[in-house]
């Protein structure tokens, strides 16, 4: 069995009422990595659908 590896989300800043900007998702080594994709929803917001989640 592979164990899975850490990702990071990263942001410009951190969470306030005026949250920072989402930049990109990156392995423990720094590099960008391709996690989901991008939806716009019809309420006018952005989701990004991760497929293939464990739950613990």
């Amino acid at each position: 069995m592979v164990k899975p590896e850490e990702i990071h989300i990263v942001f410009d800043g951190p969470p306030s009422h005026e949250s920072g900007r989402f930049v990109e998702v990156e392995d423990t080594q720094g590099r960008s990595i391709s996690v989901g994709e991008w939806h716009e929803r019809s309420d006018g917001l952005w989701e990004l659908r991760i497929p293939n989640v464990i739950r613990s």
